[in-house]
């Protein structure tokens, strides 16, 4: 017999079956509040100093507070020390790596338009952050291949250009410690990857990555119905 109730009716806080009770009229924002609320997370307009690009706001580019807190969190239990970003936008998530990080932590930070990296750079100093934070402007692919190869990363974020997403995870790989962590950020990519066929190239990168993960045997890995999609994977042992 077919149960009423399915699994995907219970994947997301707001789908009926964990709203019923709820006598609101904004869900999502309510919803967000009270994460926000319950969780210490600040504003990051309030929580940091924030020189913007005049070509996007960190709202529609910067990672959602919610999700950095998550990754915070990661941070601390799983004694990272070490973190390699590939996308670094004005700063705003290398911030929140840094504040995470223990007083001798370092996040190496890769973004390839000097416009961003420029803004990026008065930001972390704007925070007094810059002592933790070495910020590599250019091809993340050249970047990562001037790296020590013999200083492993804990936590490998990859939030750069879309198309080349699986590369960027193939390419960072060796540069992950044994136990470290991978996070490929929109990992759903607005939906597009949902399709049978992704609309954009953007999609189609995204996808391949997804693939390429899903074939992945020797990784741990979970993919997070969590703002546009966050994908987490970490080595099997033994």
């Amino acid at each position: 017999m077919r149960p009423e109730v399915q699994f995907w009716d219970k994947m997301l806080p707001d789908q009926p079956e964990h709203t019923h009770l709820y006598r609101g009229h904004a869900l999502m924002h309510d919803l967000f509040e009270t994460v926000c609320r319950s969780s210490g997370i600040r504003d990051p307009h309030d929580e940091f100093k924030i020189e913007q690009s005049d070509m996007f706001t960190v709202e529609e580019m910067a990672s959602n507070p919610i999700a950095m807190r998550f990754l915070q969190f990661l941070i601390k239990v799983s004694g990272v020390r070490r973190v390699l970003e590939i996308g670094a936008f004005v700063g705003l998530s290398t911030m929140c790596f840094a504040k995470a990080l223990p007083a001798d932590g370092k996040v190496i930070s890769i973004e390839k338009f000097d416009k961003f990296a420029a803004i990026a750079r008065r930001n972390f100093e704007l925070n007094g952050l810059a002592g933790k934070i070495d910020l590599r402007q250019g091809d993340a692919f050249e970047v990562i291949d001037r790296l020590p190869h013999d200083q492993m990363f804990d936590l490998v974020f990859i939030d750069g250009n879309k198309e080349r997403y699986m590369d960027y995870a193939v390419k960072a790989e060796p540069l992950l410690s044994p136990s470290g962590i991978m996070v490929v950020d929109d990992c759903f990519y607005h939906g597009d990857v949902l399709n049978n066929a992704p609309t954009d190239a953007k999609g189609v990168g995204t996808r391949a990555f997804m693939d390429y993960a899903a074939s992945s045997e020797g990784w741990l890995r979970i993919a997070l119905p969590l703002s546009n999609g966050m994908f987490l994977m970490t080595r099997n042992k033994g």
